[in-house]
């Protein structure tokens, strides 16, 4: 007996000594280096500074083209032609217990608008999905190349969670929107570049203007509810073509996650209602962009698609009450950056207030990091930085209160192309939230560091200190 008991001993202890060595390899403690003394942190700073010196500036009378494309996916039950879109199942994408989608409720589109002064062009393109998926940015670059470039590119997504998955790779990827499919990707890629060039071969004389209207009733503070800060701006952009035909774009911070997610059914949620009601009355094309919605949920009357429609066109119709208002140019001041960004190292997976997944394995659920882009443009008096991630709406408004103090509008949309997950200001990176632990990638200096390089963005851009 006492023989099996110090065999038993020794087993146990190696048991321990393999699960503590376990334990060490697949943590990691939480950097609390100030970003700002980061190597990272230094290389970005010489980025922008380079990128500045690059960056593309005109001033003349502006051309503007318009273009939209429905990607609805057609679900069929025989052998399916994805390069029609036909597919026998997509997962919806957004909830992690997510459907697979069996009908349509509502088509889903991509749409863009292509804006040039004096030769020089930029192209801003949205579709009625999550996220705009990267793997499809970069078959859109390959496919365009020797046309336009990717830096003229500026992406966004209307957050839709009843759109299409199965575009995003890795375990991560595989949760939020089901298993990859190239087939999905490339498909969307052939739609979108397709879609761009629509969109510069209908250029034509135009005029811009921009302007916002607040909707404090359409959204709240998801974190700390109603005594968190709000960016409740609608905020708006406007091209007329000397035709007649108008494109709208809407930017605001509610999640679109009025459909939950026992909804089987493809919709574009409450932006699908805001842009088919615009559409409706007046406007040829309408667009609409998440803004910062990284802590700002939806409010509204009624459930489901009721309470989509409600919010949907009340925004519509809050957004034609400014558009009536708004002045119209047809000379218009344009400037472009676009940089790559350093970002930490990934501190991903909670497992206590010190300790995050290694690095190492984090990296191995997560789809590979590709060079991390922001952009920013300039269009008169309005400011848009297209964001790779989720922005808290809390930082948002630090942002765009500073540029409206200077008499300019803003824009600060998510989903450019690549995500970073929830970006949320440091005072909440311990607060136990869906925000912050799960979706709170980089550490706890992230937020404050992105928005260093946002304001220097806008900076350079105005030409002021904010």
């Amino acid at each position: 007996m006492g023989k099996w008991l110090k065999v038993l001993l020794k087993f146990v202890g190696a048991l321990i000594v393999l699960l503590v060595v376990l334990f060490f390899f697949a943590t990691s403690t939480i950097d609390t280096t100030p970003y700002f003394e980061t190597e990272y942190y230094r290389n970005t700073i010489q980025n922008i500074e380079e990128a500045v010196k690059n960056k593309t500036e005109a001033k003349g009378p502006l051309l503007a083209g318009f273009a939209r494309t429905n990607i609805t996916p057609k679900i069929v039950s025989g052998t399916p032609d994805p390069t029609k879109g036909e597919f026998n199942n997509i997962k919806m994408a957004g909830y992690g217990s997510g459907k697979i989608a069996t009908g349509v409720h509502d088509s889903i589109f991509a749409k863009a608008i292509a804006v040039e002064v004096n030769k020089e062009t930029v192209v801003l393109i949205n579709a009625d999905l999550v996220a705009i998926p990267e793997d499809v940015v970069i078959q859109v670059t390959e496919n365009l190349k020797g046309k336009i470039a990717r830096k003229q590119l500026y992406f966004g997504a209307t957050h839709t969670h009843s759109s299409i998955g199965n575009c995003m790779p890795g375990y991560v990827g595989k949760g939020f929107g089901g298993e990859y499919q190239p087939e999905v990707v490339e498909w969307l890629g052939q739609k979108f570049s397709a879609l761009i060039l629509q969109a510069l071969a209908d250029k034509q004389p135009a005029q811009f203007s921009s302007g916002y209207i607040k909707v404090p009733n359409l959204v709240r503070n998801r974190i700390i509810g109603e005594s968190g800060r709000l960016n409740d701006k609608l905020d708006l952009l406007s091209f007329m073509q000397e035709n007649g035909r108008k494109a709208t774009i809407g930017a605001f911070s509610a999640h679109a996650t009025v459909i939950g997610t026992d909804n089987e059914l493809y919709t574009g949620d409450y932006p699908g209602y805001f842009q088919r009601h615009l559409e409706e009355n007046g406007v040829e094309l309408a667009m609409f962009f998440a803004g910062t919605v990284g802590s700002h949920s939806n409010k509204g009357l009624g459930e489901k698609f009721d309470k989509a429609k409600y919010i949907g066109e009340t925004l519509a119709d809050s957004a034609r009450s400014a558009l009536n208002k708004m002045k119209y140019l047809p000379n218009v001041d344009l400037t472009a950056i676009s940089s790559e960004i350093e970002i930490p190292k990934l501190q991903f997976l909670y497992i206590s207030d010190r300790l995050r997944l290694s690095p190492y394995l984090g990296s191995k659920l997560m789809p590979k990091t590709n060079p991390i882009q922001v952009q920013g443009l300039k269009l008169n008096n309005l400011i848009w930085l297209a964001l790779p991630y989720e922005l808290s709406g809390e930082y948002g408004l630090d942002l765009k209160n500073a540029l409206e103090l200077q008499g300019y509008n803003s824009v600060l949309s998510s989903f450019n192309g690549q995500y970073l997950g929830y970006i949320v200001p440091q005072k909440y990176y311990y607060f136990d939230t869906y925000e912050a632990r799960l979706m709170g990638w980089y550490g706890p200096s992230m937020g404050d560091y992105l928005m260093e390089l946002n304001f220097k963005m806008a900076n350079e851009l105005t030409h002021s200190k904010l």
